[in-house]
């Protein structure tokens, strides 16, 4: 039947996708809103015409390469180092707040310890892609606000990391493999590192432009090397326990030095024409709103705990880093998107037990509602700030 066609599934997505992120622009909201609204009404949470599958999870695997692959050729790597400690700290404080909100939130509806640490590490970590995002449409992501925040979500990752680690160790075993936790964490240090080495040196370095524009002359043979640098990276991430997005993001910076400004525009075209719609709207589609049978106070103190945690541990990061009242705000609103991330580690939990079926339905619509309301508030709140 057509309605399960492949191809119908990509149309409908494409279209609507389209259509609703115009929708939003014109009513001065962020795009990403509609196309992942798109993706909530075609998918099991309303009209049920796309369910997640295989071939649509290729596409959206794809889709993030290319998206986060665009935004880094966007950052300027000396600027980027340069906020590293404020985004050290604007991370310490995100993860800190909503970490501690979780746990005692638990702690105050009788859930056990296992319980209690995987609810905090759920409502601990932010999608960084959505951030990502929302900063290009408001063309802050070359700003020193859009750095920090880039900086803060890189770390960020590498402390989910360590909770998800102690997380899921403490529900399989008991107890915390502190050996595995540390190979994981040193790994992701050293490649997180290197590649800002690698790329530091390749920017710096005129041989190795000289070289690519020897022997990658032609835009096509530019667009190969920027796709297969981008899956290179993004498959050393994995290796380092990190997301792949972390090692796009890095190869994205590393081809700005590289590439000609007409590849560059062919990449950010077909990125925001193609990929970029089929990622975002494809996060609406796993958004399966169906779980929540009914909205408890648990599901309600989550969804308060995940907007306070997020915002007020990224301002206070901010204002630690000496950032403006109104630049921290922007910075904790912006570090508040949660998607793929939190809904695995709840499938996960919910999988093994771990997580009631409340529990795992508040973590699902408390990361759909901070992926749909944090772009709208951030546009919002952007409207009244002058950012550097």
């Amino acid at each position: 039947m057509i309605a399960e066609s492949f191809l119908f599934q990509i149309l409908l997505l494409l279209v609507l996708a389209k259509a609703l992120g115009k929708v939003f622009d014109l009513l001065s909201l962020p795009r990403v809103v509609g196309e992942l609204l798109a993706g909530i009404i075609l998918g099991p949470s309303l009209l049920n015409l796309i369910t997640p599958r295989e071939e649509l999870e290729v596409l959206a695997v794809l889709g993030v390469v290319f998206f986060m692959m665009s935004a880094g050729l966007e950052i300027d790597l000396g600027r980027f180092i340069k906020y590293w400690r404020q985004g050290f700290v604007i991370a310490v404080m995100g993860v800190i707040v909503p970490f501690t909100l979780g746990y005692c939130i638990g702690i105050a509806y009788g859930l056990n310890f296992i319980q209690c640490f995987g609810l905090g590490t759920s409502l601990s970590i932010t999608a960084i892609g959505l951030s990502v995002r929302v900063l290009m449409d408001l063309r802050m992501l070359r700003t020193r606000v859009g750095l920090a925040v880039i900086n803060a979500a890189i770390d960020d990752d590498v402390i989910g990391l360590i909770l998800m680690s102690v997380a899921f160790s403490l529900a399989t075993e008991g107890s915390v493999a502190f050996h595995t936790m540390a190979f994981s964490v040193l790994s992701s240090a050293l490649f997180i590192g290197s590649g800002f080495l690698v790329t530091k040196y390749v920017c710096t370095h005129l041989k190795v432009r000289l070289f690519v524009d020897k022997y990658f002359r032609s835009p096509t043979s530019q667009l190969v090397l920027a796709i297969s640098l981008a899956f290179l990276f993004g498959l050393l991430a994995r290796v380092a326990s990190l997301h792949e997005i972390i090692g796009v993001f890095i190869a994205g910076m590393l081809l700005r030095g590289l590439l000609s400004w007409k590849v560059e525009g062919e990449i950010f075209d077909f990125t925001f024409a193609f990929f970029a719609l089929l990622f975002f709207s494809y996060i609406g589609i796993k958004t399966d709103l169906r779980v929540i049978t009914q909205i408890s106070d648990l599901i309600l103190a989550v969804i308060v705990a995940a907007f306070v945690g997020k915002i007020l541990g990224g301002f206070l990061g901010a204002k630690i880093s000496r950032f403006t009242n109104g630049e921290a705000l922007i910075v904790g609103i912006a570090m508040n998107s949660r998607a793929a991330v939190e809904l695995a580690i709840a499938s996960a939990f919910y999988s093994l037990g771990i997580f009631t079926l409340e529990l795992f339905s508040a973590v699902v619509l408390m990361a759909a509602v901070t992926s749909i309301v944090t772009p709208i508030l951030l546009k919002l709140v952007a409207k009244y700030v002058t950012v550097t």
